[in-house]
């Protein structure tokens, strides 16, 4: 097949589903499959490339930061992508669009099923969903968006999300039978600790933005006395907007000796799998989350995780264990449990209950794949 994957965020622009894209372009192309990037450009960055056998090609936009785009930014990637897809698609042939979000991108494959006849699929990735994230600005601007959101979905042959949340909360918007679970895929043996030991580190990963959370973890760590403390070292990675608050949030709590910054670490990188294999225990104090790689990640390199209670998280563990898990904003009971960890042994602390299978990439493409085929063909005998 012939691939055209739209994508603004796209390694290394982009933040959780910016690697998941990526992992599955690469098995796509492993697999035989000719497959199209077209995503943002961003400075140092090359204009077109070929990357594990996918090509990539990077649109002139503006964009301030790597790790995060704003709606005014995006609207220059809508632009640009219909400039250069009115040039492209006259000389090359696509099969299928694979849409990652539902906006802003979904507005350009729209455009190209009008224009040039090309069916596409969607991958919902939780802020394009009404309801996801509750952060005001974008309770408004879903609701002004509405209308296009409902017109893109009905375009589609299908909407596929990694999680049953987001299809609910989908399905509130516009009720349909084109919704498809297909969860997020991991190269899990990347990620295998398998030789490594341990070390008294604690994980914390991601983009530094409040909803995340890391306040209460901070919290949580300066509740725990030093005589139990153990020699224990915090290292964050990640950065974003919230960033200095936390920086002084620690500083005000007097934990600077436990808790390190360590900036943001590109997904997939030896770095970020070496943080990965040395850490004992993972922590995520989200509010809300769709399908958060981050954890499996963790599981997958051996760390023990604690995770606030969100159906994000509990969707990796269904074997009914309450032990990892502790509501959003209780440091008490995250120190707890914390402290219950940090007096063993960081060898002995091994997860339990994810089912890491479900998530492997090369079963995930499969079922992209499959779903790709069966939209070619229904579309091929219109």
């Amino acid at each position: 097949m012939k691939i055209l994957v739209l994508n603004y965020e796209y390694p290394p622009l982009g933040a959780g589903a910016a690697p998941v894209c990526r992992d599955l372009v690469s098995e796509m192309a492993k697999q035989g499959h000719q497959v199209t990037v077209v995503t943002m450009g961003f400075k140092g960055l090359p204009e077109y490339e070929v990357q594990n056998g996918a090509e990539i090609y990077r649109l002139e936009c503006l964009r301030r930061h790597e790790h995060s785009c704003s709606p005014l930014e995006q609207l220059t990637y809508i632009h640009n992508a219909e400039r250069f897809l009115g040039t492209y698609l006259k000389t090359h042939r696509c099969d299928i669009c694979h849409v990652h979000f539902v906006v802003p991108t979904g507005l350009i494959a729209l455009w190209i099923k009008k224009t040039y006849g090309i069916p596409y699929v969607i991958t919902a990735h939780g802020s394009d969903v009404e309801g996801h994230n509750r952060k005001t600005s974008l309770r408004m601007m879903h609701r002004i968006l509405r209308p296009a959101w409902r017109r893109i979905v009905r375009g589609a042959f299908a909407v596929t999300a990694p999680s049953e949340h987001l299809i609910r909360l989908m399905d509130r918007v516009w009720h349909s039978r084109r919704y498809v679970l297909i969860p997020n895929g991991l190269d899990i043996k990347l990620y295998d600790p398998a030789g490594e030991s341990k070390e008294k580190r604690i994980l914390v990963m991601g983009r530094l933005q409040e909803f995340k959370n890391v306040q209460t973890i901070l919290k949580a760590i300066a509740r725990i006395p030093d005589d139990q403390w153990y020699g224990w070292q915090a290292d964050i990675l990640g950065d974003g907007p919230f960033r200095k608050e936390l920086e002084q949030l620690v500083l005000d709590l007097g934990i600077s000796m436990r808790v390190s910054f360590r900036g943001w670490v590109d997904n997939g990188t030896p770095e970020q799998i070496r943080y990965l294999k040395k850490a004992a225990v993972y922590i995520t104090a989200s509010r809300f989350e769709n399908c958060p790689m981050s954890v499996l990640e963790a599981v997958a390199a051996g760390c023990y995780p604690l995770m606030s209670d969100i159906e994000g998280h509990r969707q990796f563990f269904k074997n009914g264990s309450d032990s990892p898990f502790f509501r959003p904003d209780d440091e008490e009971k995250l120190a707890e449990k914390l402290k219950n960890l940090l007096s063993q042994d960081p060898q002995a602390l091994i997860p339990e209950g994810a089912d890491l299978a479900l998530y492997d990439n090369k079963r995930v493409t499969e079922h992209f794949l499959r779903l790709f085929k069966r939209v070619t063909a229904k579309h091929n005998a219109i």
